[in-house]
């Protein structure tokens, strides 16, 4: 059995916390696949959400009573032919996303959120 991220958010880093895995998954990078929820997790107030939309694209969504944060990134802007390294990290004053490939010399870009409310 795989272990789910969701699993990975609990009580203890819902303030602030980072993620950060290595995946292959075939369905998230299947093109033909129009959308993948990666990460949708609730604890108390605060949602975490990690989706790739039919654009080809990694949609992390960060709520809470106080804001809504939104970060977007183009998986193509790396190579994932051998899959991708993707990284999380929130806190109370922003949240980011980071994607990168999965070479010694990486190849990454990082996204920040815009954030409403």
């Amino acid at each position: 059995m795989a272990f789910r991220k969701d699993d990975m958010i609990d009580e203890i880093n819902v303030k602030a916390g980072t993620l950060d895995w290595y995946t292959k998954n075939k369905k998230l990078l299947d093109k033909s696949v129009p959308e993948v929820v990666i990460i949708d997790k609730v604890v108390g107030n605060t949602g975490f959400k990690l989706v790739r939309n039919e654009k080809f694209q990694l949609v992390f969504i960060h709520q809470t009573e106080q804001f809504k944060r939104v970060a977007v990134g183009d998986i193509e802007k790396v190579d994932y032919f051998d899959g991708i390294r993707i990284q999380l990290t929130w806190n109370p004053e922003e949240s980011f996303m980071k994607i990168a490939d999965t070479t010694l010399e990486q190849n990454y870009f990082i996204c920040l959120s815009d954030c409403t409310g």
